[in-house]
């Protein structure tokens, strides 16, 4: 998964909650933090520029050919953690569900 965004904007934090969360390794670009408008000023020039490189190799040849990336494999304890909160989560979505009907 490749995280952008300005919750990426701290190395290191956001992406290995992310990755726990995922189940997956998670790379965050030196433009992370850069966020919205950043990204549509890139869908823009991808949408203006005259070869017809489909947007996958436009990004890795274009726009991100140079950018460094940060890579971060999910930690067995955080996977396990996140997990057993969806767990409880869902365990208690039934009693939230009979609260709304009494109510």
């Amino acid at each position: 998964m490749f995280a952008h965004g300005g919750i990426f904007r701290t190395a290191g934090v956001a992406q290995r909650f992310l990755a726990g969360a995922l189940d997956a390794p998670v790379a965050v670009g030196e433009t992370a933090s850069e966020g919205g408008a950043w990204g549509i000023a890139v869908l823009a020039s991808y949408l203006s520029a005259a070869d017809d490189a489909d947007l996958g190799t436009y990004l890795s040849e274009r726009v991100f050919a140079s950018a460094g990336f940060d890579t971060v494999d999910p930690d067995p304890d955080d996977v396990a953690g996140f997990s057993a909160y969806l767990d409880r989560y869902r365990a208690g979505l039934a009693a939230e569900a009979a609260a709304v009907e009494v109510l």
